[in-house]
């Protein structure tokens, strides 16, 4: 499989299968390190939910076991409270692979966010450009840190995953994924996601409306990074890799300049991600030790928006989740005490069916632990 997966077609099926766990191999990456002497703890109390039955959005009946092959599982990490309780491996993945995070990336640069503001280094209403000059000028004149975080902004941009059906097209979806390394160049010449932001109109007033729209998070990822006085992938290291007590390194993938896409790039091991779901299931405390603002926690799910500080909320102060496309979920229940991560490859990018299925799994499991536990 490797020698025929290149930057043309690691994204598409089935050489996304290899290429997700392999991204080192086929982007430009940069390490975010981890404190090896300092690794938060995760039990281990192993329950067998293989045979935990469920009904499937067809109306037959599966089990946790078939849904997981079905539905493209990579790997999958169950932490009930505070212990893991299931851990499975597929696809050749094992417990040290790491693997593409894809828009759950925002929601570990949103934590970044989080600490900052903590700090006092930003406050959420700031005006980005009196932050970053360097986009005065641009459709963020106005914008907030908010209007950024929860995808608000009036920049217009079109987010539609039907524009991969045609690779070659030049609509600013795909050439935004070139300047981010993601696909070839080709002749273009290389301005970076940065400055190709900056190219993108005022579409609407900022604040308007809730609008997908990845780009906007490289701009948070170059406010921390200015906030903080070091690059962003060293700030990751510092306050989430170090702090939260990951396991295991992970990377990020970066633009042809250098530059972290901080939007999609991460990957790590699903130890790893379970380890950041914890986080948000424990208002901001791992061992007791408190690594995010229990505030910026609170204010992460108490809400009605469906998108609140990078997380997508299903249920208000009751479930929610990092998501992103082709089947990655850290998703957090509170009522459970229960976290999953999983790492997946669909077949497509935004799959509605697949989805589907996969939160019916991972309430199913849910539900199990809280009734049977």
């Amino acid at each position: 499989m490797s020698k025929s997966v290149t930057l043309d077609n690691w994204l598409e099926p089935p050489h996304n299968r290899w290429a997700f766990q392999h991204v080192a191999d086929l982007l430009d990456t940069v390490p975010i390190s981890n404190s090896s002497g300092n690794v938060t703890a995760l039990p281990q109390q192993l329950v067998d939910l293989n045979e935990v039955s469920f009904t499937a959005a067809d109306g037959s009946a599966t089990t946790w076991e078939r849904h997981l092959d079905e539905t493209y599982c990579d790997a999958i990490c169950v932490v009930y409270e505070g212990s893991i309780v299931y851990e499975n491996y597929f696809n050749n993945l094992n417990v040290q692979s790491q693997h593409l995070l894809m828009s759950v990336t925002k929601s570990v640069t949103a934590a970044a966010v989080g600490i900052a503001v903590g700090r006092g280094l930003l406050s959420i209403d700031d005006l980005v450009v009196d932050i970053a000059p360097e986009f005065a000028g641009t459709s963020l004149d106005g914008c907030t840190v908010r209007h950024l975080i929860d995808m608000t902004a009036g920049t217009e941009f079109v987010e539609n995953y039907d524009l991969y059906s045609d690779p070659e097209a030049d609509n600013p979806l795909l050439e935004y994924e070139r300047q981010s390394g993601f696909r070839p160049l080709g002749n273009r010449p290389v301005v970076g996601v940065l400055k190709h932001f900056a190219t993108y109109p005022l579409a609407r007033p900022h604040g308007a409306l809730f609008d997908y729209r990845s780009p906007l998070t490289n701009i948070l990822a170059r406010i921390v990074e200015i906030v903080n006085g070091i690059p962003f992938q060293d700030v990751l290291s510092r306050d989430i890799w170090s702090s939260f007590g990951m396991e295991h390194p992970a990377t990020i993938s970066v633009d042809p300049l250098g530059f972290p896409i901080a939007e999609a790039g991460m990957s790590c091991t699903v130890r790893d991600f379970a380890r950041f779901g914890l986080a948000y299931l424990n208002d901001g405390l791992l061992n007791d030790q408190r690594v995010l603002p229990e505030s910026w926690v609170t204010d992460t799910r108490e809400t009605d928006d469906e998108y609140h500080n990078a997380f997508w909320i299903k249920v208000p102060d009751t479930e929610f989740t990092g998501w992103g496309i082709f089947g990655q979920f850290v998703w957090v229940h509170r009522p459970s005490r229960t976290v999953i991560a999983r790492f997946s490859t669909y077949p497509e990018a935004a799959s509605p069916s697949l989805t589907a299925e996969t939160f019916r799994g991972f309430n199913a499991v849910a539900h199990f632990l809280a009734n049977h536990s």
